[in-house]
């Protein structure tokens, strides 16, 4: 409810009318004067363009912004550390680093839209800064989101590959392929998640509040398009990423070679990155469902968009949580990967603050170089998984049992 003494424009297909029906007839429009606006109106149930759902967008304003913005600390910097790792990585023909940079980048474009959306929620869902600008950022938001999945979704198949199969399937590892493979998705997820770019995602409410990129009720192109994006943009990802990293496990598990300490760390990698994608992603896609279903079966029944509104917007907000576990789980989650970031980042500050050109250059050349030749730096090669000198020199009797290694070297 808006504070008191606000003056509303009271629009045609209002009547002032509390009672639960919707099919009253002062729906007629220009049937009169309309009453007051009273606290919990109904609306008249005229046309799809004409009635909206009398959701509170003041219940929620803080919790978003104030998640944004813990990200937007986090996941700024850490993103960018992600993407020099990652620049690392393609520099010695890993394909992995292919898609840790493409993930970066789509996690960075995201972040980049944040303070917008801050204010939006600061200001009780209000969009000040016209419609170009909801369709560009609200396009980007949305569309990280699938980005972000399809991305972890190649690097399990990428992983699983590399563990379980990495001499069969040799040549679907390699840098091109990537490259290849990287284009693809950003091709498919902006093709399909386009369609809002062709519609008015500006929609005002009853206090003058302007929506972008919500409307409650949703309209029927958009809740088909949200089970496009659950079944084909979360679900299967989900399943092919739960598949991969079975077998990553069950090839693991299977190999004597490897330590049990060493078998741990791989199995908590594969359960982290499932738990990123059920924590930051699944209560989202379950209410997007849950809408979507509820609009089909009844549409313009505003009972349930009401009662789901706060629920929806949090895990919309919880979403942005992707940001910061990305690279956190994989540049950061190990002894020496922190290393070699804390001897760059420490390589950096002494670049940026020194003043003799001699300490500039030779900061620079450590820093442009990478900090190992055989080492990844998302993690050193445990001793006990590395290969014989017969295996390393001749490559005979190499068998896919001595190279489930990859999986924590995340080298080629």
């Amino acid at each position: 409810m808006a504070p008191a003494g606000t003056s509303f424009r009271q629009p045609a297909w209002f009547c002032g009318d509390t009672t639960p029906s919707h099919t009253n007839s002062c729906c007629e429009l220009g049937s009169g004067q309309a009453a007051p606006l009273p606290p919990t109106p109904r609306m008249c149930n005229a046309s799809q363009a004409s009635w909206s759902c009398p959701v509170d967008s003041r219940v929620d304003h803080l919790f978003p912004p104030t998640l944004y913005i813990i990200v937007i600390t986090l996941g700024l910097p850490t993103n960018c550390m992600a993407l020099w790792a990652a620049y690392l990585q393609v520099r010695q023909k890993n394909e992995l680093g292919v898609y840790l940079m493409n993930l970066s980048i789509a996690d960075l474009l995201y972040i980049a839209t944040l303070p917008l959306w801050i204010d939006y929620f600061l200001h009780y869902d209000n969009w000040i800064h016209g419609q170009e600008s909801c369709k560009l950022f609200g396009f980007i938001f949305y569309t990280n989101i699938y980005i972000s999945i399809a991305f972890l979704c190649c690097i399990s198949v990428d992983r699983y590959l590399a563990v379980a199969h990495p001499l069969r399937f040799a040549r679907f590892r390699r840098v091109k392929t990537a490259v290849a493979v990287s284009a693809v998705v950003w091709t498919i997820e902006i093709g399909a998640n386009s369609a809002p770019l062709f519609h008015d995602e500006l929609f005002h409410d009853r206090y003058n509040h302007t929506f972008c990129f919500e409307k409650y009720p949703m309209e029927e192109w958009v809740a088909w398009m949200n089970l496009y994006r659950v079944f084909l943009g979360f679900l299967f990802p989900w399943v092919l990423m739960l598949f991969s990293y079975q077998g990553i496990l069950r090839a693991v598990r299977g190999n004597v070679s490897t330590e049990k300490q060493e078998k741990a760390k791989i199995k908590r990698l594969a359960l982290s990155l499932i738990a990123i994608l059920l924590f930051c992603f699944a209560p989202y896609h379950l209410i997007l469902l849950s809408r979507s279903t509820v609009y089909l079966s009844k549409p313009g029944d505003c009972s349930f968009e009401e009662k789901v509104f706060v629920a929806y917007h949090s895990s919309l907000a919880f979403t942005s949580l992707n940001c910061v576990a990305d690279p956190i789980l994989y540049c950061f989650a190990n002894e020496g990967a922190r290393s070699d970031v804390a001897k760059a980042l420490s390589t950096l500050v002494r670049f940026l603050t020194s003043s003799k050109p001699q300490e500039m250059a030779s900061a620079s050349l450590t820093l442009d170089t990478p900090l190992s030749t055989k080492k990844s730096i998302f993690c050193r090669q445990p001793p006990a998984l590395r290969l014989p000198p017969s295996s390393q020199a001749g490559g005979l009797g190499m068998g896919d049992e001595d190279l489930h290694m990859k999986i924590l070297t995340f080298n080629r």
